[in-house]
């Protein structure tokens, strides 16, 4: 009962929100992200949404940077065959206990098409 009571007090959990209004895939970092400027109009044409966990056990790897590093892939890999995303709503959670970390980014989004200028 000790153990699991130091347990509950040592974990941690961390939650982080962000949304996009529009994203062009191929370009995007969220350290330096800026809002793309498309040279023709984009219009949703349906939705997607993608989940990733990374795992580490003690000190063999290091989860929180490989979310971070696998962000911009996951963002690349949703809504194949668009170029843009629009209102993408990114969740990342990381908790941690002595032994275990568990980081995991969420994103749903709807996906866009570009329309020609008339």
């Amino acid at each position: 009962m000790k153990i699991l009571f130091l347990l509950v007090i040592l974990a941690s959990c961390t939650r982080k929100y962000a949304d996009y209004d529009l994203i062009r895939k191929v370009d995007f970092q969220k350290e330096t992200y800026e809002r793309p400027v498309p040279l023709t109009k984009v219009a949703p044409v349906g939705k997607d949404d993608l989940k990733a966990c990374f795992n580490q056990w003690l000190f063999f790897s290091n989860a929180e940077k490989e979310k971070n590093e696998s962000i911009p892939l996951v963002v690349r890999s949703l809504c194949p065959g668009q170029e843009y995303l629009l209102d993408a709503q990114m969740r990342e959670q990381w908790w941690t206990t002595l032994i275990f970390t568990r980081s995991c980014v969420s994103i749903e989004t709807k996906c866009a098409d570009t329309m020609k200028a008339q």
